[in-house]
């Protein structure tokens, strides 16, 4: 992995690269409600489009990750998302107690996706994608087919934790003027 020695990033960049890229994603999920309301009685519905959103949703939460690792100087040798997490929590502790709530007109449901993710193992949902991710077909020993971990609520945690960083990283860049468009799903 190679990190420039010259690696700066600015609100402004991080508003071009990757807070857009949040929004875009978060646009995509909020259509599939005209068909799944976000409800918790719903948690469990899976289709192809979530398929879709969890595997990009946590693909740049991965991304953010790395990013996150560079503003704050860790070690190139950072590989792995579970390396990439002991670095942001060392760096930013409460991020594993930090809660989201979904917002009017959804219900409130309240999120804290890094409470599950330690040096040694990953958050349920982190570990349901790369069930998705790699092994998409497969069926475990509980019968339940693989894919349909790509689920309301795994998509939900995983947009989530994807806002928790995008959020922790635009404070981290330090005092803009730039206001960010604000979340249409999610406040803190």
């Amino acid at each position: 992995m190679y990190w420039s020695l010259y690696y700066f990033m600015t609100p402004q960049t991080f508003s071009k690269i990757f807070w857009k890229q949040y929004l875009l994603l978060e646009k995509d999920f909020l259509e599939t409600d005209e068909f799944v309301t976000i409800d918790k009685s719903n948690f469990k519905t899976f289709s192809s489009r979530y398929t879709y959103l969890f595997l990009n949703i946590c693909s740049e939460i991965d991304s953010i990750a790395e990013e996150y690792c560079k503003v704050v100087n860790a070690p190139s040798k950072v590989k792995n998302i579970l390396q990439k997490m002991t670095v942001i929590v060392n760096d930013e502790p409460k991020i594993k107690d930090q809660r989201v709530s979904t917002k009017y007109p959804y219900e409130i449901i309240n999120f804290v996706p890094f409470a599950g993710f330690d040096s040694e193992s990953a958050a349920g949902w982190w570990q349901d994608y790369n069930l998705v991710k790699h092994f998409r077909a497969d069926v475990p020993e509980k019968g339940i087919p693989n894919y349909q971990r790509a689920h309301l609520k795994n998509v939900m945690n995983a947009l989530a934790a994807l806002y928790i960083l995008c959020q922790n990283l635009y404070k981290l860049l330090g005092p803009s003027d730039l206001q960010l468009e604000p979340s249409r799903l999610f406040e803190s």
